[in-house]
């Protein structure tokens, strides 16, 4: 009976032994976990923040070639003003003349 009580408070041991092993093993899983999560979260940022620069950047280059479109598109529309205005000029002095010559 002896040898059978033991045996039992041997197995208990080594029971816990192996929970304590287990649970320390468990830490050092838990942490391996964490480390590698922030690595993985620092590249989502890193990758996020690229992202975020490169939209930036092409709304950035949009917005100037909508603005170079407007200016161009406003030179050509002054510079037709000017030929009309011309045009206009030449016929009133036009008229003057025959309005001159008439009289």
């Amino acid at each position: 009976m002896e040898e059978v009580i033991k045996r039992i408070v041997n197995a208990e041991k080594e029971a816990e032994a192996r929970i304590e092993a287990a649970k320390a093993e468990a830490k050092k899983i838990i942490e391996q976990a964490k480390s590698e999560a922030k690595l993985i979260e620092e590249e989502i940022i890193r990758e996020a923040n690229l992202q975020g620069e490169k939209l930036v950047e092409d709304a950035r280059l949009e917005g100037e070639g909508e603005a170079k479109k407007i200016i161009e598109g406003g030179e050509t529309e002054i510079e037709e003003m000017k030929v009309k205005a011309t045009q206009n000029f030449e016929n009133a002095v036009s008229v003057a003349i025959q309005l001159v010559r008439g009289s």
